[in-house]
C-alpha cells in the first residue's frame, strides 16, 4: 500500500488521544472580545475572521459535546466525541485503520497487518491532570508490557505539551477544530451565521499532514476551504473541510457541537496501573 501516506497519518494518531479535550478545556479565561455566548449584538462587533476565532473560545464558559468524524474515500476512519465541563473533559474514538487499508487499494504487507488493526482511545482530563488509554492495533501489546488496564498519565501544566500537540495532535479533532478556527485566513460570511476560511499548507492546523511530505504533496494542501456554522449566540456549531487527494485518497473531516449546558459525569479511571506518559512515549521512541 501506499506507506508513505499511511505511516505518516498512522503516527500522526497512534497518541492524538492523549491531546483529546486539553485544548477544548481551556483556562476558562479566554478573551472574546465580548463575541461568543453573548448574543447578537456580540456578533455584530466582530469581523468574520474575529466572530470564528471566538465561536469555539467562547463554549469554554459553559459544558458542551462534540462530535467529530474523519472519512477517507467516503468510508468512517475516526470518530471521536469529546465531553467538556469547566477544567474537566473526556473523550473516546475508534480510529478505524481497516479503512486506510481499504481506501489505498493495495493489498497489504502482512507485517505491516498488525499496524492497521483498528484502535481505540480513551482521554481524560481531571483538573491539570490528563489520563489516556489506547487499545487495539499497534497498542495490541501493551497489555504485556505495562499490565492489564494500564492508563499514561501527565501533568498537563508541566513539560512542552506543545510540543507533543505539535508531534501527535494532528488528529485530535477536538484540539484540531480549536486550531483551524484559529488559523483560517480570508474568512467570510457567505450565509446567516456561516463563514468560509482558506487553511496556507504552512498553518499549524495542517501540520500531521505535512510533516515529511513531499514538495507536490504539500503544494496540494495549499487554500482548503473550510466551511463554518455558528449558532445564534456566536458559538461554534460545526465545521467541515475536505482535503485534496493524496495516493488516491481523499479525507474529509466534520466536527458538531450537539449539546452545550449539559451535565457529565467526568471523573479518573478506576485503576491502581497508571504510568507516566513520559515512560511511554520513552518506550515507542
Amino acid at each position: 500500500m501506499h506507506t508513505r501516506t499511511s505511516l505518516r497519518v498512522t503516527g500522526a494518531v497512534a497518541v492524538a488521544a492523549f491531546g483529546l479535550g486539553l485544548a477544548a478545556c481551556g483556562d476558562g479565561a479566554n478573551d472574546t472580545a465580548g463575541g461568543s455566548g453573548d448574543g447578537d449584538n456580540a456578533n455584530v462587533a466582530l469581523s468574520p475572521q474575529e466572530a470564528v476565532a471566538a465561536a469555539f473560545q467562547g463554549l469554554s464558559d459553559d459544558s458542551y459535546k462534540m462530535e467529530s468524524t474523519m472519512t477517507v474515500n467516503g468510508a468512517e476512519f475516526v470518530s471521536m466525541t469529546t465531553t467538556v465541563d469547566g477544567e474537566n473533559a473526556q473523550s473516546t474514538g475508534d480510529i478505524l485503520m481497516s479503512a486506510m487499508a481499504e481506501a489505498s487499494g493495495e493489498e497489504m504487507d502482512p507485517a505491516m497487518a498488525a499496524l492497521f488493526g483498528d484502535m481505540h482511545t480513551e482521554t481524560i482530563v481531571i483538573g491539570e491532570t490528563a489520563y489516556m488509554q489506547i487499545t487495539g492495533g499497534m497498542f495490541d501489546g501493551m497489555t504485556e508490557q505495562y499490565g492489564e488496564d494500564v492508563w499514561f498519565t501527565a501533568d498537563i501544566t508541566e513539560g512542552d505539551m506543545g510540543e507533543v500537540y505539535s508531534q501527535f495532535g494532528g488528529m485530535d479533532l477536538a484540539s484540531q477544530t480549536e486550531m483551524m478556527l484559529s488559523s483560517l485566513e480570508n474568512v467570510e460570511e457567505t450565509a446567516d451565521n456561516t463563514y468560509t476560511g482558506t487553511l496556507a499548507a504552512d498553518s499549524e492546523a495542517l501540520a500531521a499532514f505535512t510533516e515529511g511530505a513531499s514538495a507536490a504533496d504539500t503544494a496540494a494542501l495549499e487554500s482548503i476551504e473550510v466551511t463554518v456554522a455558528l449558532d445564534d449566540d456566536g458559538l461554534l456549531k460545526s465545521m467541515s473541510m475536505e482535503l485534496p487527494e493524496m495516493d488516491g485518497m481523499t479525507m474529509s473531516m466534520t466536527s458538531e457541537v450537539v449539546e452545550i449546558g449539559g451535565s457529565y459525569d467526568i471523573a479518573a479511571p478506576e485503576t491502581d496501573n497508571l504510568v507516566p506518559f513520559e515512560e511511554f512515549m520513552g518506550s515507542a521512541s
